[in-house]
């Protein structure tokens, strides 16, 4: 459940809207090993591989855009949300494995606060 919280983390930093979440993410200027980083290097072709590494980690905001539309391209919004669906039910899976009804409860608890939070 921590690694899913951190994955969300990654993609709000770079997708959830500033108004909601009360910052604005810098995972891109801060050169961060994100998620989003991480799935953009698995699916990029030789063009993109170059678009990305001569944007990233720079401050400038039209070297955040051209990341952010390379994003947008490799459809990294959806591949989110399919990590999402499956994690979700992977997870409900594993607390449903738990011999003891009350920790079921717990972990319940906390996934719905998380599950598909927007901050």
């Amino acid at each position: 459940m921590g690694i899913y919280f951190q994955i969300q983390d990654d993609y709000l930093d770079c997708f959830g809207d500033p108004e909601v979440m009360g910052k604005i993410g810098t995972d891109i200027e801060d050169f961060k090993c994100s998620w989003l980083f991480v799935q953009a290097l698995v699916r990029v072709d030789e063009r993109q591989k170059d678009i990305l590494f001569e944007n990233y980690g720079k401050s400038d905001p039209a070297c955040v855009a051209k990341v952010k539309a390379l994003y947008k391209e490799l459809n990294l919004e959806a591949v989110f949300s399919e990590y999402e669906r499956e994690i979700y039910e992977k997870l409900i899976s594993d607390i449903e494995a738990q011999p003891n009804e009350a920790v079921q409860a717990v972990l319940k608890s906390f996934l719905h606060k998380i599950y598909r939070r927007m901050k």
